[in-house]
C-alpha cells in the first residue's frame, strides 16, 4: 500500500503539517508574488516599502502636496496670536471700528450710512489705527 504523502509549510520558521490543498494553494501564492515582484523590477516599479526602516515606513516619505506647509501653517498661527495681542491693546472704539470693518465685512460707505459719521472719518480713523496695529505687530 502507498503511503500518504504529508504535506509542511514553513511559518515562522517551524514546519507545520497541512493538507495538499493548503499546500498547493500556499505555493501558488508564493510563486504568484514572487512572480510579480519580478515583473515589478523588470518594469522598473519602486515601492515605498523599500524605503521602511524600523523608525518609519517608506509611506511617511510621501510628499503631501495638498495640505498647507507645516512651517506655513505655525507662521500663520502665530501671526494670528500676535494680531490678537495687538487688537487688545487698542481701544473700544477702535476695535469695535476694526471689527465693523474686517471681521464684519461692512464698506466704509455702510459704516458712515449707519453711524451718521462722515466716510473720510471713518477712512482716516482706520488707516490710523491700522497704521498704529502695524507698529505693534512690528516689535
Amino acid at each position: 500500500m502507498a503511503e500518504k504523502k504529508k504535506y509542511q509549510i514553513k511559518i515562522q520558521g517551524q514546519l507545520v503539517p497541512v493538507t495538499e490543498e493548503v499546500y498547493l494553494t500556499y505555493y501558488r501564492m508564493n510563486r504568484r508574488e514572487l512572480h510579480l515582484e519580478e515583473q515589478d523590477r523588470k518594469h522598473g516599479v519602486f515601492h515605498y516599502s523599500a524605503l521602511d526602516t524600523k523608525d518609519t515606513t517608506g509611506e511617511d516619505m510621501i510628499p503631501d502636496r495638498i495640505s498647507p506647509p507645516v512651517e506655513d501653517v505655525v507662521t500663520d498661527k502665530l501671526l494670528a496670536e500676535k494680531l490678537h495681542q495687538c487688537l487688545a491693546q487698542l481701544t473700544q472704539e477702535e476695535q469695535k471700528l476694526i471689527f465693523t470693518l474686517f471681521f464684519q465685512n461692512k464698506s466704509e460707505h455702510q459704516l458712515a450710512a449707519e453711524t451718521g459719521i462722515p466716510r473720510m472719518t471713518i477712512h482716516n480713523r482706520k488707516r490710523r489705527i491700522l497704521s498704529r496695529l502695524k507698529k505693534l505687530m512690528e516689535k
